[in-house]
């Protein structure tokens, strides 16, 4: 067997563990980050695209009129960039000139898009950072400039439900009290609307098709993509408990397969779960926003819902120690 390159130990871990599952961000390489672009701008049933930019514009001079001058963003999961251009026009009409600092583990992926902004925007200077979350807050954190931290797509709600206090309360303790916090959540607690997005918006899905692909390239695998249903559970818990609902996301082989490179066999009915915790992505309702803000030392600046509040874009002031 090939020795297993470093960045690739913890999908191996992953893999041949009780429960085989995947670090949720190995679905994310260029061409996985490329394709869920595509998807989540086009889909019919999967709107939080459109849902987090319309709030976003809706209500930008909220967002960025209590900022200092000199703000420096900082993106989480920034993957195409595509709904923060309207925080980066308004931050350079007011300032003159920007620096923006994206995060994601898609390195290739938005060092092109970064070339493309300061192509876009001439005032603009781009700093990617290629790496997990929180290893890019840490990267800036010790940076003097006034810091709007965006983690928006709803791409906090896969962290592991367990992870996700421990990983407010680190944010908190990164940001200093002229930061803001702008986070966009999913409050679609609809269960047959929430399984009908991910099975209609995913099923027989290049997205899943090319995750299978880097599988078969990174591990000299032979597994047939077409052999794996996509399946989707709904898990609702109440809305006034901390606990928020999630949906459940995993791949079923549906024969017995092997020849991974790592020797990793998958049964006839066995599941591949697509993230780390028990959910792929969580659906909050507000009480369970503002607990999350509470226990973790913010305070709620903005609250802001589309029309049918099925989803949220909160500004969060980091609360004095």
């Amino acid at each position: 067997m090939a020795a297993v390159p470093a960045d690739l130990k913890s999908v191996v871990s992953s893999l041949t563990s009780k429960r085989k599952h995947v670090p949720h961000w190995y679905l994310y390489d260029t061409r996985g980050s490329e394709i869920f672009e595509e998807i989540v701008r086009a889909s019919s049933t999967y709107k939080h695209w459109n849902h987090e930019h319309t709030l976003i514009q809706e209500h930008m001079k909220d967002i960025v009129g209590n900022m200092p001058s000199s703000t420096m963003p900082v993106e989480l999961g920034s993957g195409a960039s595509s709904k923060t251009r309207p925080v980066i026009e308004a931050l350079l009409e007011r300032q003159g000139e920007l620096t923006y600092v994206p995060v994601d583990i898609a390195t290739d992926y938005i060092q092109e898009i970064s070339r493309e902004l300061e192509r876009e925007y001439n005032a603009l200077t781009v700093e990617p950072f290629g790496g997990l979350f929180m290893d890019g807050l840490r990267h800036v954190a010790s940076r003097s400039e006034p810091k709007l931290l965006l983690f928006l797509g709803n791409s906090f709600a896969n962290v592991p439900i367990d992870e996700q206090l421990p990983m407010m309360k680190e944010i908190r303790a990164r940001l200093k009290v002229q930061d803001r916090f702008l986070l966009g959540l999913d409050m679609n607690t609809d269960r047959e609307a929430v399984i009908r997005a991910y099975r209609t918006g995913f099923t027989r899905c290049p997205w899943l098709d090319n995750f299978i692909d880097r599988l078969n390239k990174d591990f000299e695998a032979d597994m047939n993509k077409m052999a794996f249903e996509n399946t989707v559970n709904f898990v609702e818990n109440p809305a006034d408990g901390d606990t928020p609902s999630y949906v459940q996301q995993y791949l079923r082989s549906s024969t017995n397969q092997r020849k991974l490179d790592v020797t990793i066999d998958f049964l006839a009915g066995e599941r591949l779960y697509l993230a780390e915790g028990q959910n792929y992505s969580c659906k909050y309702s507000e009480h369970q926003v503002r607990r999350l803000a509470e226990l973790s030392n913010f305070a709620v600046e903005g609250f802001w819902v589309n029309e049918e509040a099925k989803y949220c874009v909160v500004c969060l002031v980091p609360n004095g120690k």
